[in-house]
Order: structure tokens, then sequence, then C-alpha cells
């Protein structure tokens, strides 16, 4: 059986997990001690305005599709971030997306916009899973060792998860590993919550679980966060250190892929760098 629960047992347990972060004091709740960090069953049922029962059976998994209501209640209770309630609604059913096909198309709408981006831009597209199916040479540049010449055939490596978590040379790249590590993980627990189902991201996490201690630390906290722009801070090998900016786009005719623009400081348009 998969270790990645399917989707009720997997909204038991983000709730689990919320309410045992939840400050009894967040909640408006007297800041008494306690045995356990968080809110009780009990509580959290009261601030939700549901029976005790029902909401025990929410976090075992027995109590499927729960209302819109109910799962916009939850969310306010548990004081949830943006992408947390899309997450918590998306794992109620609440927002089914369709059914991943098992090889994936890339975006034409991507290639066209890739074709219009100049060097030193860095462009890639990304998968359902975080597998990387069209880059620009800029991108090979950009992340030595993890791609190929465009066209060529990627490898394991090229996918988002395991390049950050099984890629020895990743740590040494990202000057701020441990930061870009809890992104990537919560980026694919917000995709999973979409795709509980779907065979690809159940075998990647299992995987995941299985090789990589870090990352079922990670897993193990349900964060969940979509980061659409941002800055991320390289060691390079050829450039030095050097600080990029980066902007996420869903690609909407081809659900569940992203377009990735990494931004070069331009006065290394010029900068030599090896072969290797």
């Amino acid at each position: 059986m998969s270790r990645y629960a399917g989707r009720s047992r997997e909204l038991g347990a983000f709730l689990r997990e919320r309410r045992n972060r939840l400050a009894p004091a967040a909640a408006g709740l007297p800041d008494t001690p306690r045995r356990t960090p968080g809110l009780r069953r009990e509580e959290v049922a009261e601030l939700t305005g549901l029976s005790v029962g029902y909401y025990i059976r929410l976090e075992q998994g027995h109590a499927r599709h729960p209302s819109y209501g109910v799962l916009d209640a939850l969310a306010r209770t548990l004081d949830l971030t943006e992408d947390e309630t899309r997450h918590l609604k998306a794992l109620g059913g609440q927002r089914e997306a369709p059914s991943a096909p098992a090889t994936e198309r890339v975006s034409r709408s991507a290639l066209r916009l890739m074709s219009l981006f100049a060097p030193p831009t860095a462009v890639v597209v990304l998968g359902r899973t975080g597998d990387v199916l069209a880059w620009n040479r800029s991108a090979t540049r950009l992340f030595p060792g993890r791609l190929p010449e465009p066209g060529e055939r990627p490898g394991p490596g090229s996918n988002n998860a395991r390049y950050i978590f099984q890629d020895p040379s990743a740590r040494t790249l990202f000057s701020n590993w441990p930061e870009v590590a809890d992104d990537t993980v919560a980026h694919l627990r917000s995709a999973a919550g979409h795709l509980v189902d779907d065979p690809a991201v159940r075998a990647l996490v299992d995987e995941l679980l299985e090789t990589c201690p870090e990352f079922a630390t990670r897993w193990a906290r349900r964060d969940v966060r979509e980061r659409v722009s941002g800055d991320k801070h390289l060691d390079h090998p050829q450039l030095g250190r050097i600080t990029i900016g980066y902007e996420v786009t869903a690609l909407l005719d081809e659900p569940h892929q992203w377009l990735v623009v990494y931004s070069v400081p331009a006065e290394l348009l010029h900068a030599p760098m090896s072969k290797s």
C-alpha cells in the first residue's frame, strides 16, 4: 500500500497537524498549561460549530465530502493561510481538478512564451510532479549538471524534488538550501492536494519518503505554500555568488504545469563560463 494517504485520510492528518500547531490564545481561548500543544478536538468542534463526533470522524478520515461551509469554517478556526485553505478544500473534494494524463504534453503556450526570452534569462516548464518538461540553454548553464542541452533527454534528476534532495550539487549550488528545501516540499504538498490519487505523485512521494529523511521530516509537517515569485541565492561554480529572481506562472492550456522564469543579472550576460 502506498505510504501517501488517500484524500480523506490526508484531510484528517492535515486537520490534526494544524490543530496541534494552533496556540489556544490565537483561537481566543485561555492560555493555560496543557499536556499537549495546540487545541483539543472538542475545542475545534465548538469553535467551528460542529458536533464533536463529526469532527472526530473528519480527523479519522471517515467523513467524506464535507461541505464547503464546513471547510470554510475549519479554515477560519484553524487560522489557515490562503494556500492552506485551498489545500484543505482540495482535500475535501471542493476543488476537483481534471484527471492528469499518464504522459504530460508540454504546454504549447509555454513553448511560444519561451521563444520570447533572450539570454541570459533562464526558463523552464515544470510538470505536475516537478519534472522539467522544457527548458532553454540559459537554464542549462544556470543549473550545471542538472539539465542537458535543450532537445536532449533529461535524467531523473531534472525533477525538482529529486534534484533538491538527491543531488549533492544542489546543496552546494543553493546557499540557502534549507529554505529552498522547505519551499520545494511545501509546493509539492500543495500540488499533491489536488492530485491525491495520481499514481505519479504517489510514486514520487513514496520514493522520497523512503530515500530522503530530510524530505520525510518536512513532508510530515504538512506545510503548504505556493511561491510565485522571489529570489534564489546561488554559489555558482562559474559565476560565483549571485542572486537571481524568479516568477512562476500557471499555464491554462495544460493543468498543473508552470512556466518559471529566472532573471539573471544583466552584467552576467557576457561573463565567462566554462564548458564543464
